[in-house]
């Protein structure tokens, strides 16, 4: 029987008078255990391994998660996470109050000796509370070492990563829910996931994500995660122009270790019309790449191919990026740092590889979006929520572009001296530098594309 179906059978026991009154407390507790394994984090057989060694949930297994407290109080001591927008969270949602209590309660007793606190080290008060009473205790999560323990009535208790980095994240991610929609949560679950909570909920348009014309951020997000819901028998590519709804939920494992160091994960699901077309995994902010699809498994397993053949496939050059192609890597970067001058955004787009443009997509990412809608573009030094690509940039004089080596027939090294003035510094300083360039032959329909600028050697 369903839970929904449950639930709803005691819903009328509830509204029967007649009942006996141990009846209807039996059935009051009923309820409360039918919505606490509807949070349960046991894995399915065969379900992909996606914790770190210390990233589990302390042994819990699925439907223990009891409590008898109505209320979890957080709060920042010392955070590592420098997003942190406020100094307090509270949580009512009994499906959280119930696994914090429990992961907490299963700590085991450290032997470790002496104080690792470090500068990486984020320190919470946790308190747990009803209305006779509650207790708390401290949690220390060093992000450095991926280590984490409670100070709990003066003794000190190991406890999993994933419970420290799902504290952390409370604090990272605004306006949360943790209404969560259980056709979402099933799916997830199928493959061995648990959905924490909701970060965001956002309407979208999906582009053509068959052809890659030009570079449109939603066309290559949804095209590069596509190939991931397709393991799963999932498919977006027929909406195109079609409006879709799309749900950003925090995870509460581990990415899996391949992806090694991102841990954090997000549960993407794309809908059309209430019908999830896609679902995905994905570390979300700073790396598109650190994404797999529910069973696990990375673009390249599922696709068989590199991201580089995989573009050959899909990208097709319009009017401008065939003329480009015909350039050599010296007329690119040319090209490239005459764009940055004018201020101009979509021929500095057609300078760039398209992996590159990919990687970008999710660089500075506040942590409730998909992907950049505003261009992230190498030197232009943009500040985290800029309405332009070039708010900061003042001017790009290019001095001189000097050869330093050619790796292969088809990638090639240059030194590339600029005078850059910026309206406030970020993470370049105005004057001139020098810069190291690398250029790839990406394709013989777009030709050379700048890979990366980089200094100190690659």
């Amino acid at each position: 029987m369903s839970g929904s179906g449950v639930k709803g059978r005691l819903i009328n026991v509830l509204n029967d008078k007649k009942q006996p009154l141990w009846n209807n407390i039996a059935a009051m507790i009923l309820v409360a255990a039918v919505g606490l394994s509807l949070f349960a984090c046991g894995r399915t057989e065969g379900a992909p391994s996606n914790s770190s060694s210390q990233g589990d949930v302390s042994g819990i297994s699925q439907a223990t998660y009891t409590t008898e407290y109505i209320c979890v109080k957080i709060s920042g001591i010392s955070a590592s996470n420098l997003f942190n927008p406020s100094d307090a969270f509270k949580i009512t949602d009994l499906r959280a109050v119930a696994y914090i209590d429990s992961t907490i309660k299963a700590g085991k007793p450290s032997k470790q000796e002496g104080d690792p606190e470090s500068n990486n080290t984020g320190r919470y008060m946790i308190e747990l509370s009803n209305k006779t009473g509650g207790y708390s205790c401290e949690l220390h999560y060093d992000t450095l070492y991926n280590k984490a323990y409670m100070i709990k009535d003066g003794s000190r208790f190991d406890i999993g990563t994933d419970f420290a980095r799902y504290i952390d994240s409370l604090f990272a991610n605004k306006n949360i829910s943790f209404n969560i929609d259980e056709t979402d949560a099933a799916l997830f679950k199928q493959y061995g996931w648990t959905l924490a909570y909701q970060i965001r909920e956002r309407k979208d348009k999906l582009s053509d994500i068959n052809t890659l014309l030009g570079f449109n951020p939603n066309a290559y997000y949804f095209a590069y995660n596509n190939e991931l819901s397709k393991d799963i028998g999932l498919d977006m590519s027929p909406y195109a122009d079609k409006n879709i709804d799309v749900k950003i939920y925090r995870i509460l494992e581990s990415l899996p270790k391949e992806f090694s160091p991102s841990r954090d994960c997000r549960g993407i699901v794309v809908k059309s019309g209430g019908k999830i077309i896609g679902a995905f995994v994905s570390a979300g902010r700073h790396s598109a790449f650190n994404a797999c699809s529910l069973k696990g498994n990375s673009f390249e397993t599922v696709t068989g191919k590199t991201l580089d053949e995989w573009l050959v496939n899909k990208v097709q050059a319009d009017g401008a990026e065939e003329k480009l192609s015909k350039s050599d890597p010296e007329q690119v970067i040319r090209e490239y740092l005459t764009a940055l001058e004018k201020k101009d955004a979509k021929s500095a787009v057609y300078c760039l590889s398209k992996k590159m443009l990919l990687e970008y997509l999710t660089v500075n990412m506040p942590n409730d979006e998909l992907y950049n809608n505003v261009m992230v573009l190498p030197l232009a030094d943009a500040d985290i929520g800029a309405k332009s690509a070039f708010e900061n940039l003042k001017s790009a004089k290019l001095l001189k572009i000097e050869p330093t080596g050619k790796l292969d027939e088809s990638t090639e090294t240059f030194r590339v001296d600029v005078n850059l003035l910026y309206n406030k510094m970020v993470t370049n300083e105005n004057g001139e530098q020098s810069w190291d360039c690398r250029m790839v032959y990406e394709s013989p329909q777009t030709g050379w594309k700048i890979e990366s600028f980089g200094q100190g050697g690659y």
